[in-house]
Parts: structure tokens; C-alpha cells; sequence
């Protein structure tokens, strides 16, 4: 199940990234060439890019290819060093649970509103949908990777004291 996931959010990266890249050649050419542009290029542009962004994000996480700065937690022993990969992990997760809460207030504001974007006139409930949706994403790839951790730090104590 997790490698259809894996499988899913990558395949939908990656269309969706040709999909910004092509619509911004379109755009460009048109622009230039023929000196007309459409004006929901740019929001639709911007939509994908908040997508881009978040699912990205979430895939960074599982990977654990994310910027970190582990100066001090790479000169502390193993034993301290598993706890604090594990705090920061949990810490990052329920971050990022309480992201998607207020988001999906956020979110059902819109909805509510029944405001829609300027130039597609899609709703705007549907271009804030991705923080919440995948928030949660990145604070399960978090527990994950935290427990994993945890579990690794299991292992190697339980080694020790054999």
C-alpha cells in the first residue's frame, strides 16, 4: 500500500511540475510571439505551485532530504541522539497536525463564502485544499520516520545490553 502511495504522490509531482513548466512556455510564447496572453495562466500557475510545494514537502520528509541542522545532535551520543531525532520528529508532526486544523477551518471558511478565484472562477476552497490535505501527509511521514527512529533506538539499546 505505502509503495502505491509512494508511486502516486511521485507520478502527480511529476505531471504536475511538466504542467507548470509547459503552461509557463505556453505563456511565454504567446506573450511574446504573438502578443496575447491568457490571465488565468498566472493563477493557475500560482495554484500549482502551493501544490507543487506541499506535496514535494511531504515526499522531502519521507526521504528525509529536507534541509536539517544537526551540528549538535550529530556530536551527541547514540542513546541522546535518537531521542532527540525522535522529539523533533513528533514536534514536527504535531506542527504540522495543527497546520492542517486551522487550515481546514481556513478551508471550510471558503467554502462558506462561496467566494471564488478572480480570473478561473473556481472556488476558493479548492486553491487553499492542499495546505490542509497535505499537512496531514507531512505529520504522518513525520510520526513515521519518528517511530522509526524510535524503533532504531530500541534495537540498539536492546543490542547493548545484551
Amino acid at each position: 500500500m505505502s509503495e502505491f502511495i509512494d508511486r502516486v504522490e511521485n507520478t502527480a509531482l511529476v505531471w504536475t511540475i511538466l504542467s507548470l513548466a509547459l503552461i509557463g512556455f505556453v505563456q511565454v510564447i504567446l506573450r511574446y510571439v504573438f502578443n496575447y496572453s491568457f490571465t488565468w495562466f498566472e493563477e493557475l500557475g500560482r495554484y500549482l505551485g502551493v501544490f507543487i510545494a506541499f506535496l514535494g514537502a511531504s515526499i522531502g520528509v519521507k526521504t528525509g532530504s529536507h534541509f536539517t541542522m544537526d551540528l549538535i545532535v550529530s556530536r551527541l551520543g547514540q542513546p541522546m541522539r535518537g531521542v532527540v531525532k525522535v522529539f523533533t520528529h513528533t514536534l514536527s508532526a504535531l506542527f504540522f497536525f495543527t497546520v492542517a486544523f486551522y487550515s481546514w477551518k481556513i478551508v471550510g471558511r471558503m467554502y462558506g463564502y462561496e467566494t471564488t478565484s478572480p480570473t478561473m472562477q473556481i472556488p476558493m476552497y479548492i486553491a487553499y485544499l492542499p495546505i490542509p490535505v497535505f499537512s496531514v501527509f507531512i505529520g504522518c511521514r513525520f510520526l513515521i520516520r519518528g517511530t522509526g527512529f524510535f524503533r532504531e533506538m530500541r534495537s540498539d539499546t536492546g543490542e547493548a545490553s545484551k
